[in-house]
């Protein structure tokens, strides 16, 4: 099973983590300071369910060079859903699964003129956790 994780933070990374772990090819799109620090040192995400450390991970900020996948987690906050939405077509292929996991409700709506109805289903989550690895190098 092929999945892209698009924004790495606390939800993103800890279901990216957790689906690496059970055995998934997982590929993070991740930018900035926080990819920069996945690719140097991994990515750890602490929360209620402890700590869940990967040394290496597939991250990158260019979708393209991931290709299609079978499911996308689309964990990006509210306000990068349709630029993000734009950015992730080349990881779509004819049935791949896009999946939004944020605060907010609207974002399958959202996505929906921007991939295509068949792509996009409704998602939802509550988890506890942060993406520690980037706290730590990006705050200071």
């Amino acid at each position: 099973m092929r999945v892209a994780v698009i924004g790495a933070g606390g939800v993103g990374g800890a279901f990216g983590a957790a689906l690496a772990q059970a055995g998934a090819n997982v590929s993070f799109v991740a930018r900035g300071a926080h990819l920069a620090a996945m690719r140097r040192t991994g990515l750890r995400i602490e929360g209620g369910r402890g700590e869940t450390i990967l040394h290496r991970v597939q991250a990158t900020d260019e979708p393209a060079m991931i290709g299609p996948v079978d499911f996308i987690l689309f964990c990006v906050k509210l306000w990068d859903v349709e630029l993000a939405g734009a950015q992730i077509r080349p990881l779509i292929g004819p049935t791949t699964a896009v999946i939004p996991l944020q605060n907010g409700i609207d974002a399958p709506e959202r996505l929906i003129p921007i991939l295509g109805q068949p792509a996009v289903m409704g998602g939802v989550a509550q988890i506890t956790g942060e993406s520690l690895e980037c706290l730590m190098r990006c705050a200071g």
